[in-house]
C-alpha cells in the first residue's frame, strides 16, 4: 500500500493569470512561490501553509480553463460538484473579504455536518472554491 503523507498541490488552468493572481494572492492571501528553474514560466505557483496551487496559463495547457457549469437541483446542491477546499479560521471574515472584492458567495455560510462551517465562491475561471472552518467532531 502507498503511504500518502500530504496533498502536494493542485494544478488549475487559467485564462487570465493576472485576474487569478488577484484572487489567489489578493483575496485568499496565498503567496507566490518561486517556480523552480527549468519549469515553464507560464506556470505560477501560490502557497499558504502546506496548501499549494499551480496556475497553468491557458495557452500552454492541453485542456480548457475552468469547469463546466454545475446544475444544482433540490436533491443535489452545489457541493456535489468538483471543487477545491481550503481550511480557514473565520468564515465570517471570508464572507466580508469576498464582499470587499465583489466576489459573490454562491452557497453558505452553512454547517457542513461535522462541526465545520463552509461557504463557496468561484475563482475567475469558474473553479468552485470551498472555504471552511476545521471540523469539531
Amino acid at each position: 500500500m502507498i503511504e500518502i503523507t500530504d496533498l502536494s498541490h493542485v494544478t488549475l488552468i487559467v485564462r487570465d493569470p493576472e485576474a487569478s493572481r488577484r484572487f489567489y494572492e489578493g483575496v485568499l492571501g496565498m503567496e507566490e512561490a518561486p517556480t523552480p528553474s527549468g519549469f515553464n514560466p507560464n506556470i505560477t505557483w501560490f502557497r499558504k501553509g502546506s496548501a499549494e496551487v499551480h496556475l497553468l496559463h491557458a495557452p500552454i495547457a492541453v485542456q480548457e480553463p475552468g469547469d463546466k457549469p454545475s446544475h444544482p437541483e433540490t436533491e443535489r446542491d452545489l457541493v456535489r460538484a468538483r471543487h477545491l477546499a481550503f481550511a480557514v479560521q473565520d468564515v465570517d471574515a471570508v464572507v466580508r473579504v469576498l464582499g470587499e472584492h465583489g466576489i459573490p458567495v454562491v452557497l453558505g455560510p452553512r454547517p457542513r455536518g461535522d462541526g465545520a462551517i463552509q461557504t463557496y465562491c468561484y475563482d475567475p475561471d469558474g473553479h468552485l472554491i470551498e472555504l471552511h472552518t476545521l471540523p469539531t467532531v
